[in-house]
């Protein structure tokens, strides 16, 4: 009895002892795994951080470029800022408004012709403030009409060296039925011809002004309607320039 007692104790002891050292083996084994996965992963998180220092230096260098190229943007930005209003300011300066475009407008046009500049400094510079003009000659004359051609339409001035006539639209009855006169709303034509074929025109709709040089005079008129069928003139003749 006391042998089985001993072989039974004996073969529990050694089954706890195999189960104790199977434990040891697997917590072994588990704590291995356990380290060496530990370790991969730090190795994982060193390569990792390498990693994110090389892009945060890369994005650090971009931004400073970026920053570089926006400055230098800002700094063109201000250089064509004040370019183009050093360029308003020119052009405001230099480039003739109102009047001074116009007659400027009349230079290029006299010079293009074949006027001299010579010429042109000439007349510029004789001109004054106060004129030397006679009393304005006030007559009228009847405007031709497509039903009313025949017979002497015009006027003369300056004892026959200038002669005015000129043509229109006719006016129309309550009926619509043309009329021989003129209709003062529509445009008129006029035509002013000096002694020697020289010929200026003036068109539009009434009151009209021309001028018309002739040797040292100019001739001055201003057309403006009158009674039915009349255009009433006023002209001035004043030394020139």
């Amino acid at each position: 009895m006391t042998l089985g007692r001993y072989d039974y104790e004996r073969r529990y002891r050694r089954r706890v002892w195999t189960g104790v050292a199977k434990f040891g083996a697997l917590a072994g084994v588990v704590l291995g795994v356990g380290l060496f996965a530990y370790q991969m992963g730090i190795e994982q998180l060193k390569g990792r951080d390498v990693t994110l220092r090389e892009e945060i230096a890369t994005l650090s260098r971009q931004k400073a470029e970026f920053e570089l190229l926006a400055s230098q943007m800002q700094q063109a930005a201000r250089t064509a800022e004040s370019r183009t209003a050093e360029l308003e300011g020119r052009i405001q300066r230099e480039v003739p408004t109102g009047d001074l475009a116009r007659l400027s407008q009349l230079v290029a046009e006299r010079l293009k012709s074949g006027l001299t500049a010579e010429r042109l400094s000439f007349i510029i510079g004789q001109a004054q403030m106060q004129r030397n003009c006679q009393p304005a000659e006030n007559k009228r004359f009847v405007l031709a009409t497509p039903l009313l051609k025949s017979g002497a339409r015009g006027t003369t001035f300056a004892n026959g060296a200038v002669t005015v006539s000129g043509d229109g639209q006719s006016a129309h009855n309550t009926q619509g039925d043309p009329e021989s006169w003129y209709d003062p709303g529509q445009p008129v034509t006029i035509k002013i011809t000096a002694i020697g074929g020289k010929t200026v025109t003036a068109s539009g709709t009434l009151p009209l002004h021309q001028s018309l040089v002739v040797d040292s005079t100019e001739y001055r008129f201003t057309f403006a309607p009158g009674q039915r069928s009349f255009v009433d003139v006023a002209a001035d003749r004043c030394a020139y320039p």
